[in-house]
């Protein structure tokens, strides 16, 4: 059993610089399967960025911190964030904090969402103007935004009067034992020495897009260096965190993150009935507080509850698997330097890779 997962990480390296899978069933040891490209070296303790897996995170603290505070997902965010986030299709209506968690609040990152270093949140969002909205109204259409997880994060953290990385570490992280942190906040330097970069591959090889080199300590920016020039501002500076994607983890943290959804709560705050997806719709049935949730996925033969992942040149997915009683991970990290990085959907070998664990996997229901 445990060699079809073997052969299937080995299949795709080279050309990937890495393809791992991790999968765990409740009540056994968790098995790690990796193989690196030639050169390369990972374990399962090995940290890299593992993308907009990072927004199970976001979404476990922003409920957290919400329903501390008293409020619940109809909250308007502006009332925590401190300045007017209303589209300028419906001026009238505030965006609710369930809207931003759930990619239905009128939002694009058409206009980007990578704000400056010493930029202030809110400054960047009155300067952006319409550009961050869609044309469509708030909960007209399920668009998939990262922008709203920045606002998300910055929600948590002016209600909770705390960092968003400590919030993170506090409330989901330190309780699950998960070594990690946003843009490397936390991670000490001798897990940072164990770490993989992202890469793309081109004609000459394999060229890193991030992580190439680290400091010691402080929250990092893309390039390795120190992201912070002054005291950090709480609801102002959440962007040097990279919520929306900036999570580091190893793959044996990213099995632990999946055993978080075995007892999170389920309930969702969009599902297809309620609108249109701008993307793949068979990627998006429901969405709830940072996780997808796929009753009836094409590419795997029972529901799923967790969230996929696609940047810098990494493409993977945590996923819990009630019916078989299992919690799976999948990473290939290396895609070609041409790959479209807005296309969420599947690549063939992420379906391999699935396939294989799907068979690893039996229906433990009666």
């Amino acid at each position: 059993m445990t060699g079809r997962l073997d052969r299937a990480v080995a299949a795709l390296v080279p050309p990937f610089a890495m393809a791992a899978v991790g999968l765990a069933r409740d009540g056994q040891a968790p098995r790690c399967h990796i193989a690196t490209a030639p050169g390369l070296a990972a374990t399962p303790d090995t940290m890299f960025r593992v993308a907009s897996i990072s927004k199970i995170v976001v979404g476990q603290v922003a409920r957290q911190v919400l329903e501390a505070a008293g409020h619940g997902p109809d909250m308007a965010a502006e009332e925590a964030l401190g300045f007017a986030l209303r589209h300028p299709a419906a001026p009238e209506r505030p965006i609710r904090v369930g809207a931003l968690a759930a990619h239905h609040a009128g939002l694009t990152d058409a206009g980007g969402y990578l704000v400056p270093p010493g930029i202030d949140l809110a400054d960047w969002i009155a300067a952006q103007g319409d550009a961050i909205w869609g044309p469509e109204p708030p909960g007209a259409v399920f668009r998939y935004c990262n922008l709203g997880y920045l606002l998300l994060a910055a929600v948590a953290e002016r209600l909770a009067g705390d960092r968003f990385d400590h919030l993170a570490a506090r409330l989901v992280l330190g309780p699950a034992g998960i070594a990690g942190g946003f843009n490397w906040s936390g991670v000490a330097p001798a897990r940072r020495a164990d770490h993989l970069p992202i890469f793309r591959r081109d004609a000459t090889g394999l060229v890193p897009q991030i992580d190439t080199q680290l400091a010691p300590e402080g929250i990092l920016g893309p390039d390795g260096a120190p992201a912070l020039t002054g005291a950090y501002r709480l609801g102002r500076d959440v962007a040097r965190l990279s919520p929306q994607g900036g999570l580091r983890l190893s793959l044996s943290g990213l099995l632990r993150l999946a055993d978080r959804l075995r007892d999170a709560p389920r309930d969702w705050l969009w599902s297809a009935g309620d609108s249109p997806v701008d993307g793949p719709a068979d990627l998006f049935a429901r969405y709830g507080w940072g996780v997808q949730m796929l009753d009836d996925p094409a590419i795997y033969p029972r529901p799923l509850v967790g969230h996929f992942a696609n940047a810098h040149g990494m493409v993977g997915g945590v996923w819990r698997d009630d019916a078989a009683r299992s919690r799976l991970v999948y990473i290939l990290n290396g895609l070609p330097m041409d790959d479209d990085p807005d296309d969420d959907r599947l690549r063939p070998q992420e379906a391999a890779l699935l396939k294989a664990l799907a068979q690893e996997c039996p229906d433990a229901r009666p």
